[in-house]
């Protein structure tokens, strides 16, 4: 099971490889830290403005949607320290990662102990992150009319409560930490349930046919869990589109208010 993520430091994770990502997550989930990892570009962008991480572990050689590598977007988008990792035996490109701006860097094949060590020493150095510590603030992510708050376990659809019991929440906030990725039920059994449950593993699809169909009470236009046969689950592209419409608003208001002031 996850930490509780109003007190639990929180890290992104977004590498390329699905091995180093999964292996990385269990190693700083196991160590206390609140965990949204991806391979997706997008999805870690969205992750990025959604979760308010601490600490950013970024893949140096993955591409940003924006433009550039995606170590250049996150060093701008987000005050969180930046670690970046590097193929192995890439030395210009750790150096070059320091120059731009990286708080660490290490090596593809570092030791996943080592990763959760790391992190706890950037966390030691003062910065102004520390007001993200706040055990009464909440950490919560927000998906166009969507909104989950991790710390007080609800889900609110256009600002009306959806009532959900604690096994549904667990599930749904797996899917929102990875946006545009499938969760096979396998993750999503070991991630809630445990790595020691045994059962039938379609217990996940009843869970979820039951949050769907509370989610649609409140949004009947919107499909907001996807299943993809044969694999698992993840969120609809209609939610994810609702997201970067809202997001994309966002910024022309934000626009609009810049000119205001400088007119």
């Amino acid at each position: 099971m996850e930490p509780d993520a109003q007190l639990a430091p929180r890290v992104l994770l977004a590498v390329g490889d699905p091995l180093l990502r999964r292996v990385a997550s269990s190693a700083l989930r196991s160590r206390g830290y609140s965990v949204s990892a991806t391979t997706e570009e997008d999805a870690a962008l969205t992750l990025a403005r959604s979760f308010s991480p601490d600490v950013v572990m970024v893949d140096l050689e993955l591409p940003s949607p924006e433009g550039g590598t995606l170590f250049d977007t996150m060093r701008s988008l987000t005050d969180a320290y930046i670690v970046g990792i590097a193929p192995v035996d890439a030395d210009m490109a750790r150096i070059r990662a320091l120059r731009a701006g990286a708080d660490d860097v290490v090596a593809a094949n570092t030791n996943p102990d080592e990763l959760a060590a790391r992190c706890q020493a950037l966390l030691r150095r003062p910065r102004q992150l520390h007001a993200r510590w706040d055990p009464m603030q909440a950490s919560v992510i927000s998906l166009g009319c969507l909104t989950v708050d991790v710390g007080r376990k609800e889900i609110r659809v256009h600002d009306h409560d959806v009532p959900v019991t604690r096994i549904e929440f667990a599930l749904f906030e797996q899917l929102c930490r990875r946006p545009a990725e499938v969760c096979s039920r396998s993750e999503l059994l070991e991630e809630v349930w445990g790595p020691n449950w045994v059962g039938d593993t379609h217990v996940v699809d009843v869970h979820l046919s039951n949050l769907r169909r509370k989610l649609q009470q409140q949004a009947p236009e919107l499909r907001f869990i996807h299943t993809v046969r044969g694999v698992g689950f993840r969120l609809s592209n209609d939610l994810l589109r609702a997201a970067e419409a809202q997001e994309l608003a966002g910024r022309l208001h934000e626009d609009d208010e810049r000119e205001l002031v400088s007119a």
